[in-house]
């Protein structure tokens, strides 16, 4: 009679603790994203008030004036938009993944190059996300940079 019991008791708890942590994925990656926009606000505030404005063209060698001081660090910020760019390419310039603060844990891992930072869980390492679990941010969007959130695998 227990055996019974526990077998109907384990056949509705599993399902809820499935999706528990489908739900705690999703949180998750909703969180980071949230970070994401607030370091894009702080940054792109910041350049407004230090007099930075949007270029038409790629400054080139001018680009070390596109830096941006923060109570964080110096971040580099992309001329066509004002946003940080995901990996900076001056020597101490903070990248995204520094700005939230982000470390790979187990299956929740990030990535980035100069333009992308891609964070998610079960990712093979490039900023093509593999998965349907993820947060992408887009520093060069043209006019804004993107913050791209997919919950659909989690």
């Amino acid at each position: 009679m227990v055996i019974v019991i526990l077998a109907i008791l384990s056949a509705f708890a599993l399902p809820k603790f499935a999706q528990l942590s489908s739900s705690a994925k999703a949180a998750t990656i909703n969180s980071i994203a949230g970070s994401m926009r607030s370091t894009i606000s702080i940054i792109r505030s910041k350049a407004f008030v230090q007099g930075l404005t949007i270029a038409s063209s790629n400054p080139d060698a001018g680009q070390s004036a596109y830096i941006v001081e923060t109570e964080a660090g110096r971040s580099e910020v992309d001329w066509r938009n004002l946003c940080p760019e995901s990996e900076a390419e001056l020597a101490d310039a903070l990248d995204m993944m520094d700005h939230i603060d982000f470390t790979d844990n187990g299956d929740l891992t990030g990535v980035t190059n100069n333009q992308y930072t891609l964070i998610g869980y079960d990712q093979n390492g490039t900023v093509n996300p593999t998965t349907e679990c993820y947060v992408r941010y887009d520093s060069f969007g043209d006019p804004e940079c993107t913050v791209t959130v997919n919950t659909d695998g989690c």
